[in-house]
Protein backbone atom coordinates (compact mmCIF):
# COMPACT_ATOMS: atom_id res chain seq x y z
CA UNK A 1 0.00 0.00 0.00
CA UNK A 2 1.49 3.31 -0.96
CA UNK A 3 2.21 6.06 1.81
CA UNK A 4 -0.72 8.26 -0.13
CA UNK A 5 -3.26 5.53 0.94
CA UNK A 6 -2.38 5.16 4.83
CA UNK A 7 -1.41 9.08 5.65
CA UNK A 8 -4.39 10.68 7.49
CA UNK A 9 -6.32 13.42 5.50
CA UNK A 10 -5.17 17.09 5.96
CA UNK A 11 -2.97 19.91 4.81
CA UNK A 12 0.20 22.19 5.84
CA UNK A 13 0.20 25.73 4.69
CA UNK A 14 2.73 28.17 5.37
CA UNK A 15 6.48 27.43 5.59
CA UNK A 16 8.60 25.38 8.36
CA UNK A 17 8.47 28.26 10.88
CA UNK A 18 5.13 30.07 10.38
CA UNK A 19 2.37 27.60 9.69
CA UNK A 20 -0.68 26.24 9.94
CA UNK A 21 -1.75 22.35 10.00
CA UNK A 22 -5.08 20.46 9.83
CA UNK A 23 -5.34 17.06 9.72
CA UNK A 24 -7.96 14.49 10.97
CA UNK A 25 -6.42 11.18 12.78
CA UNK A 26 -8.83 8.32 14.74
CA UNK A 27 -11.99 10.76 14.71
CA UNK A 28 -10.19 13.42 15.67
CA UNK A 29 -9.23 17.06 13.91
CA UNK A 30 -6.13 18.47 14.53
CA UNK A 31 -5.50 22.19 14.07
CA UNK A 32 -1.63 23.43 14.74
CA UNK A 33 -1.02 27.03 14.47
CA UNK A 34 2.69 27.54 14.81
CA UNK A 35 4.75 31.13 14.76
CA UNK A 36 2.56 34.10 12.70
CA UNK A 37 1.33 32.59 10.18
CA UNK A 38 -1.57 34.11 7.39
CA UNK A 39 -4.23 32.77 10.06
CA UNK A 40 -6.38 33.47 6.91
CA UNK A 41 -5.07 29.47 5.57
CA UNK A 42 -7.32 28.46 8.62
CA UNK A 43 -9.88 29.56 6.94
CA UNK A 44 -8.49 28.33 3.19
CA UNK A 45 -7.53 24.96 5.53
CA UNK A 46 -11.12 24.47 7.19
CA UNK A 47 -13.18 25.36 4.09
CA UNK A 48 -11.37 22.93 2.11
CA UNK A 49 -11.26 19.70 4.29
CA UNK A 50 -15.01 20.27 4.90
CA UNK A 51 -15.83 20.71 1.17
CA UNK A 52 -14.05 17.60 0.57
CA UNK A 53 -15.61 15.46 3.21
CA UNK A 54 -12.76 14.88 5.93
CA UNK A 55 -13.55 17.37 8.17
CA UNK A 56 -17.13 17.10 9.86
CA UNK A 57 -19.26 19.45 11.44
CA UNK A 58 -19.49 17.67 14.74
CA UNK A 59 -15.91 16.36 15.13
CA UNK A 60 -14.00 16.24 18.27
CA UNK A 61 -11.14 18.92 17.88
CA UNK A 62 -7.88 19.53 19.34
CA UNK A 63 -6.19 23.25 18.75
CA UNK A 64 -3.01 23.69 19.44
CA UNK A 65 -1.72 27.46 19.78
CA UNK A 66 0.85 26.71 22.18
CA UNK A 67 3.75 27.82 19.17
CA UNK A 68 1.55 30.69 17.97
CA UNK A 69 2.92 34.19 18.45
CA UNK A 70 1.02 35.91 15.90
CA UNK A 71 -1.79 38.21 16.00
CA UNK A 72 -5.43 37.12 15.79
CA UNK A 73 -7.76 37.24 12.64
CA UNK A 74 -11.10 37.89 14.22
CA UNK A 75 -12.70 38.00 10.72
CA UNK A 76 -11.34 34.53 9.22
CA UNK A 77 -12.43 33.15 12.56
CA UNK A 78 -16.01 34.47 12.15
CA UNK A 79 -15.74 33.36 8.67
CA UNK A 80 -14.77 29.59 9.47
CA UNK A 81 -17.70 29.50 12.05
CA UNK A 82 -20.23 30.35 9.09
CA UNK A 83 -18.87 27.75 7.17
CA UNK A 84 -20.99 24.90 8.45
CA UNK A 85 -23.10 24.27 11.07
CA UNK A 86 -20.24 23.65 13.91
CA UNK A 87 -21.09 21.59 16.98
CA UNK A 88 -23.10 18.67 18.47
CA UNK A 89 -26.61 18.95 19.76
CA UNK A 90 -27.58 21.60 21.97
CA UNK A 91 -27.70 17.97 24.85
CA UNK A 92 -24.32 16.71 22.98
CA UNK A 93 -21.88 19.60 21.90
CA UNK A 94 -19.01 19.06 20.20
CA UNK A 95 -15.53 19.46 22.17
CA UNK A 96 -13.02 21.95 21.08
CA UNK A 97 -9.95 21.55 23.23
CA UNK A 98 -7.21 23.99 22.87
CA UNK A 99 -3.63 23.56 24.19
CA UNK A 100 -1.86 26.77 25.40
CA UNK A 101 0.94 27.59 28.20
CA UNK A 102 -0.58 31.41 28.38
CA UNK A 103 -3.42 31.37 30.85
CA UNK A 104 -4.51 34.30 28.43
CA UNK A 105 -5.36 32.20 26.06
CA UNK A 106 -8.82 31.41 27.92
CA UNK A 107 -10.08 34.88 27.01
CA UNK A 108 -9.36 33.58 23.63
CA UNK A 109 -11.64 31.01 24.39
CA UNK A 110 -14.51 33.01 25.73
CA UNK A 111 -14.55 34.88 22.45
CA UNK A 112 -14.33 32.05 20.09
CA UNK A 113 -17.22 30.18 22.17
CA UNK A 114 -19.60 32.84 21.16
CA UNK A 115 -18.84 32.45 17.56
CA UNK A 116 -18.70 28.35 18.12
CA UNK A 117 -22.01 27.98 20.62
CA UNK A 118 -22.82 24.15 20.20
CA UNK A 119 -19.37 22.85 21.55
CA UNK A 120 -17.81 23.15 24.72
CA UNK A 121 -13.98 25.05 24.32
CA UNK A 122 -11.35 24.21 27.28
CA UNK A 123 -7.77 25.44 27.55
CA UNK A 124 -5.01 22.92 28.45
CA UNK A 125 -1.50 23.23 28.79
CA UNK A 126 -0.85 19.63 28.66
CA UNK A 127 -1.21 18.01 25.31
CA UNK A 128 -2.41 14.50 27.37
CA UNK A 129 -4.51 16.02 29.56
CA UNK A 130 -6.63 17.57 25.92
CA UNK A 131 -6.48 14.15 24.83
CA UNK A 132 -8.32 12.46 27.51
CA UNK A 133 -11.12 15.22 27.93
CA UNK A 134 -11.86 14.86 24.31
CA UNK A 135 -12.11 10.99 24.30
CA UNK A 136 -14.32 10.75 27.48
CA UNK A 137 -17.38 9.30 26.43
CA UNK A 138 -20.04 11.83 26.85
CA UNK A 139 -22.92 11.39 29.43
CA UNK A 140 -26.82 11.46 27.42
Amino acid sequence: MSDAMTEAPGLRLGDRLDFVDIRVRDGLLIIEIAGAPDTVNVLYGMRAGYEAGWIRSEMPTLVDVSGFHGKIDWTAIKRVSELADWGGTRKRPSRVAYISPDQFFAFVIKAVSILFPRSLHRLFSDRSDALVWLQTPRTP
